[in-house]
């Protein structure tokens, strides 16, 4: 019987520090991180949601993926195509072939295939623990993170899924994450646009974390954790999942996360007009807090 294991799912608008988090708990004894950092298959397209949940309205239309079947063929493909083999934002090799072999890849999907039609969560949820197990560096640990950045707009629809998963919507300043976003190949590269960009999801995870219990969900400011709060922020991730701290995670936490990793004012220098651009974070931000939005703004910013 596999082992069970509870995953951690880390998420936010991307670029706001869900791979710091992940690489900072993978020292805990106790917690394994994903390699790849994003597995992509649970919350994609066509992924494992789509398929036990089930999918509705024009994604529905749009995929032709209406019946259990039709969504296990676009399941089975996602699998053996792009999150499996796929190229990183760096332009590396990156994609599940890094950390199983094909061969178990293929058992799980065997498995997934006979008990889907029975029981689509049982199935999804043996399928996912499979994978997890599968992946190679696994040594039991009772805690698993995945940092795919829809993590958390997908987040009552994983809860669903997964009650037992906990999230951590890694947030931050939206004035750094445009202006990171900007550089990136599958961002927007207009300063305007990256503040847009970043706006809706931050909508979109607000919205995806309603029916989610409280206790299951933690904030964690990536300025804070590396140079604001640093103490009292590790200390709440520790609290969140009942672990004790670990003398090799707090040597990496103080000597690989120093607090000029993330400049709090960088993106002055990283667009062509801070004036406008803080004009539009502006603009953005108080139509977030008009609808009960938190936009976790540092003091006096």
């Amino acid at each position: 019987m596999t082992q069970s294991v509870t995953p951690i799912m880390a998420g936010g608008t991307g670029r706001s520090g869900t791979t710091v988090i992940a690489g900072l708990l993978h020292r805990h004894p106790q917690v394994r991180a994903s390699w790849p950092r994003e597995v992509k298959f649970v919350n994609k397209d066509g992924g494992l949601l789509d398929l036990v949940v089930g999918v509705t309205g024009r994604k529905r239309l749009r995929r032709g993926m209406g019946s259990p079947r039709s969504r296990l063929t676009a399941f089975e493909e996602g699998m053996r195509g792009p999150w499996w083999l796929r190229t990183n934002r760096l332009g590396r090799a990156s994609g599940l072939h890094l950390s199983m072999e094909e061969s178990e890849r293929e058992r799980l999907l065997v498995e997934l295939d006979a008990g889907l039609d029975a029981d689509p969560v049982t199935a999804g949820r043996t399928f996912l623990t499979g994978m997890i197990r599968a992946q190679r560096g696994d040594a039991g640990e009772p805690w698993w993170i995945d940092t795919s950045p829809p993590n958390i707009a997908n987040a009552s629809r994983i809860h669903r899924f997964l009650p037992e998963a906990r999230f951590i919507w890694m947030v931050r300043d939206g004035r750094s994450t445009a202006a990171s976003v900007i550089a990136e190949r599958w961002g927007p590269d207009d300063p305007s646009e990256a503040i847009t960009w970043w706006e809706t999801r931050m909508r979109r995870a607000h919205e995806g974390l309603e029916g989610v219990a409280p206790e299951s969900v933690l904030v964690v400011s990536l300025e804070d954790l590396v140079v604001l709060d640093r103490d009292a922020s590790y200390r709440r991730v520790l609290d969140f999942l009942g672990l004790e701290d670990d003398p090799v995670m707090r040597a990496f936490f103080d000597e690989q996360m120093p607090a000029e990793r993330v400049g709090l004012d960088k993106w002055r220098s990283r667009v062509p007009d801070p004036d406008a651009f803080q004009s539009d974070y502006q603009r953005a931000a108080a139509a977030l807090l008009s609808d009960g939005i938190e936009v976790f703004a540092r003091s006096g910013s």
